[in-house]
């Protein structure tokens, strides 16, 4: 379990992403991440950082080595058969690693949020500042979404962070109010509306305000009008 340094989401911090002079406003939160252990040293582990953080605002990259003490351990799996390539792998990563210090590199907290590149290239082409939601917080899916066909709707309106809420609705069709009554939506975490279909994943760092239309030939972002 890590503890790292992040952007503040409405839904998990209760907490507006940039501060008035447009700076981030950074918070601390623990990620449980994966790591492939490659040996011990006595009341520690040898481990090699085995997925990409989630925070904005930390230079932990995948593969790279941490050293870890026993008691943090939450969890272990299976023994990994193909460990020579992936060490030799990480060996030939480390070669092209760039930062003066590795992991330890400091973060520039004024820095913009280190985010997915695909999110990025569509922040960037809608010319706004990325607002990346928790993977925990929630969103409104609809039923017919998964597996769907059709042009894919979703929109980012004012979140609840009472309800741990990002403000998220992912939908088909032009009618919000008849999918409603008619295929109906599903409360889900924003990880799990990413696995719903390929074209959302790009799309989450879109600020509350925003909204994307995408599929059959269509790709547009777009603002939307916020009400009460």
């Amino acid at each position: 379990m890590f503890r790292l340094v992040d952007i503040a989401d409405f839904s998990r911090d209760g907490l507006a992403p940039y501060d008035p002079s447009g700076a981030p406003v950074l918070v601390t939160h623990v990620e449980r991440m994966w790591a492939v252990v490659t040996g011990r040293q006595g009341d520690r582990v040898a481990c090699l950082l085995d997925n990409q953080p989630y925070a904005t605002h930390t230079s932990l990259e995948v593969l790279d080595p941490l050293s870890v003490p026993l008691t943090h351990l939450i969890a272990t799996g299976d023994v990994r058969p193909e460990l020579a390539e992936h060490l030799a792998f990480a060996e030939r990563m480390a070669a092209q690693d760039e930062r003066p210090a590795g992991s330890a590199t400091p973060v520039d907290p004024g820095a913009r949020p280190r985010i997915r590149s695909d999110q990025q290239a569509i922040c960037d082409r809608a010319d706004v500042r990325a607002e990346p939601p928790s993977p925990f917080g929630l969103a409104l899916l609809a039923r017919d979404v998964p597996g769907g066909s059709g042009v894919l709707q979703g929109a980012r309106f004012e979140p609840a962070p009472e309800r741990r809420d990002t403000g998220w609705v992912f939908f088909r069709g032009d009618d919000f109010e008849a999918v409603s009554q008619t295929v109906g939506f599903d409360i889900v975490t924003v990880q799990e509306a990413s696995r719903a279909h390929p074209d959302i994943l790009a799309r989450l760092a879109l600020p509350v305000g925003w909204a994307f239309s995408v599929g059959d030939g269509v790709d547009d972002l777009y603002e939307v009008e916020l009400v009460d």
